[in-house]
């Protein structure tokens, strides 16, 4: 009885887990899902960037939905089953009314080998409490290694060591060649320069220099300054 009553139980749960799965994989057959890449449009993605996937959901049925979430994966061209890797799930949780249409946006990042892999996304939509889901993309990308900027940490680096050296060595030739003609046109002026003789003036003529004779010997031999009336009273004299 024991026996029975186990075999019972364990086709009750073996029923129970074909019901479930048949439930969650219920196929929302008028509901399209058209994929484009705004920033990519011949599909080419890059590693280490984000790229953006713009899904248009269009609801054909009379059953409204909840786009749940984005997710997708990347896996081999030719076997679908070689998943490379599976990629980040967004959950949204907008409604999708009866006959209307919705716009979702979905980003991810991708650091792959080089060359072609399959990306597939899906859309996961709920009702009734039964997530359906559907394939939003599927298709060939091409992964490819950016671009070296301008601006790159390295490439800044490597500019600024050769700015450095093309700057000593620039110093060294301005040193070397440039300061030594200024230094010889200088000493080439000095010796054009002539000096002009104290003791003598600017016409040439011979100047005493009477900085050494005492000034009370100045004094006596300068001659005697007269009045003007001196003068006047020597005249009627």
């Amino acid at each position: 009885m024991a026996k029975f009553s186990s075999l019972w139980a364990l086709g009750l749960v073996l029923v129970a887990g074909v019901v479930s799965a048949q439930t969650e994989q219920r196929v929302a057959t008028n509901v399209e899902v058209t994929a484009e890449f705004p920033d990519n449009p011949f599909g080419m993605i890059v590693n280490g960037q984000r790229n953006k996937v713009v899904l248009d959901i269009v609801n054909k049925e009379k059953t409204p939905y909840t786009v749940f979430a984005v997710s997708g994966q990347v896996h081999k061209v030719d076997d679908y089953s070689q998943i490379v890797r599976n990629l980040t799930a967004t959950r949204y949780g907008k409604p999708l009314a009866a006959g209307a249409s919705l716009q979702i946006p979905y980003n991810f990042y991708s650091e792959y080998a080089p060359g072609e892999h399959g990306l597939t996304v899906f859309v996961d939509l709920l009702v009734d409490e039964t997530v359906t889901r559907v394939v939003g993309y599927n298709g060939t990308i091409t992964v490819t290694e950016p671009e070296g900027s301008w601006f790159d940490a390295q490439l800044l680096v490597l500019y600024a060591v050769l700015l450095a050296a093309a700057g000593g060595v620039g110093y060294i030739i301005r040193e070397a060649y440039f300061v030594d003609a200024k230094k010889a046109k200088k000493s080439k002026k000095v010796e054009e320069v002539t000096e002009r003789a104290t003791h003598r003036d600017e016409k040439g003529e011979m100047v005493l220099d009477q900085s050494w004779i005492p000034e009370h010997h100045l004094n006596l031999n300068s001659p005697k300054k007269t009045s003007p009336k001196m003068k006047k009273r020597s005249s009627k004299k």
